[in-house]
């Protein structure tokens, strides 16, 4: 059984991983808005930079806040990183189809709850095999 001191640095591990989530929205969000909606470049080449630096983001904070991994930054660990990330998304995009499709719910409920679905799959991949300590 773990101590109530693991059950603490657990959830606060989790909340970092949330804190770095608004963070990448955040950022996600403002690039697309700077590189489509004030300087007209291609909604989708705005969508993949800004999501780019959204998930660059999220690496190096999870990575060194959140994970606290030491280990120096390697093309391994990039890899798992975005195929957590790319499960994440497809578990997402199938829970929005059945929020929306199925069940008829409105694209903000959807998106939250789609959202919620994903963040565990994407906060556990991430601790327990992008930045494991070994």
């Amino acid at each position: 059984m773990k101590s109530l001191r693991t059950i603490l640095a657990d959830a606060w591990q989790f909340g970092k991983f949330s804190i770095v989530g608004v963070l990448n929205t955040a950022i996600d969000f403002g690039v697309f808005m700077v590189l489509h909606g004030k300087m007209g470049l291609w909604y989708p080449v705005s969508q993949v930079i800004s999501y780019s630096c959204g998930m660059t983001n999220s690496y190096l904070l999870n990575k060194f806040w959140t994970f606290k991994s030491r280990r120096r930054v390697h093309v391994a660990e990039v890899a798992k990183f975005v195929l957590v990330n790319l499960a994440a998304l497809g578990i997402a995009l199938g829970l929005l189809a059945l929020f929306r499709g199925k069940y008829a719910l409105g694209p903000a409920e959807s998106k939250v709850l789609a959202t919620l679905g994903s963040l565990s799959v994407n906060f556990l991949g991430n601790r327990l095999w992008v930045f494991r300590e070994r």
